[in-house]
């Protein structure tokens, strides 16, 4: 079944009231600020109307995507060949019991951390600056610094495609940006999580203190997606990139940045291609140089020429 079978009209059928768009531009919704666009792009504000599309769309054979802040991709310039979803409207709402925080998927880290802390709970608040939803960081096990997203979840809401199904913090198989989750199998809906108890000052200093280190190492204010390549071994993939001398390394507007060798930025002016051909280049200079094949952190949508993931 083609995305173009899927009609609107039988969208409204279902009680349907979020925003739809056919040929949905991406790169404003991502940080790289590059990619083309999605055959159909679906925001949904609750937990019915969610059920109602995914049911819908069960038998479709279509590829879907739910994004969150775009902030770990890297989409194609041909674009997605399928559905993007945005889960918004009752998945970006926290509720609280004590010390045990359930958080909906597209709940931005920045505004959790801001939550949390006036309510004195520590846990997330050496996340400040990961740029994206709950949802995004589960699926990836985001870590920075002395922040692991896998010790303080304790349950994740997730629909596997016929029911909502309940995951215990050992189901979710947690690894080095790894989970389940990656693997295609469940959408995360909500997050239960449990912090601790602290002062708000205790978290004030940590926060401003992480804000500092990643200022002082981090392009900060530009079009970026992270760190491009997972570590490998437990080896410092930045540092040997850095003694390579990639900074500054580019292919017409992507550039890897002069703060942070694992970093690569779009100047305004690239595109896809240019990421990718970049990410390559800086691929086969490293297995040269170390005969070591980096993994690539960033997730890519869309079809590209090929390229080790």
């Amino acid at each position: 079944m083609k995305v173009t079978n899927i009609k609107f009209s039988n969208l409204k059928k279902l009680n349907y009231t979020g925003i739809t768009e056919k040929n949905k531009e991406l790169k404003n919704l991502t940080t790289f600020r590059v990619g083309g666009r999605a055959k159909l792009y679906l925001e949904i504000n609750t937990l019915e109307y969610f059920i109602k599309v995914m049911t819908y769309l069960k038998n479709s054979n279509l590829n879907i995507f739910v994004l969150g802040n775009g902030s770990n991709v890297l989409v194609s310039s041909l674009g997605f060949d399928g559905i993007v979803i945005k889960l918004k409207g009752d998945f970006s709402r926290i509720s609280i019991r004590g010390e045990l925080l359930e958080i909906g998927a597209g709940v931005m880290l920045s505004q959790i951390i801001n939550f949390t802390k006036n309510k004195n709970l520590s846990g997330f608040e050496y996340g400040i600056g990961i740029p994206g939803t709950i949802g995004g960081a589960t699926c990836m096990n985001a870590s920075a610094y002395d922040f692991e997203m896998s010790k303080i979840i304790k349950y994740v809401v997730a629909y596997d495609y016929d029911k909502i199904i309940y995951l215990k913090n050992e189901d979710c198989k947690f690894g080095y940006r790894d989970s389940i989750f990656q693997h295609g199998k469940y959408i995360i809906l909500r997050v239960g999580v449990e912090l601790k108890k602290s002062s708000r000052h205790e978290i004030e200093n940590i926060i401003k203190e992480v804000c500092e280190k990643r200022n002082i190492s981090q392009p900060l204010g530009t079009y970026n997606a992270g760190s491009v390549f997972k570590k490998k071994d437990n080896i410092c993939v930045s540092k040997l990139l850095d003694e390579m001398g990639v900074k500054g390394l580019c292919v017409n507007g992507a550039v890897v940045s002069n703060k942070h060798a694992n970093f690569i930025i779009n100047k305004g002016n690239a595109s896809s291609e240019d990421v990718i051909n970049l990410i390559q280049k800086i691929k086969n200079m490293f297995f040269e140089k170390y005969k070591i094949n980096l993994e690539l952190e960033i997730k890519l949508i869309g079809e590209f020429n090929e390229i080790d993931r």
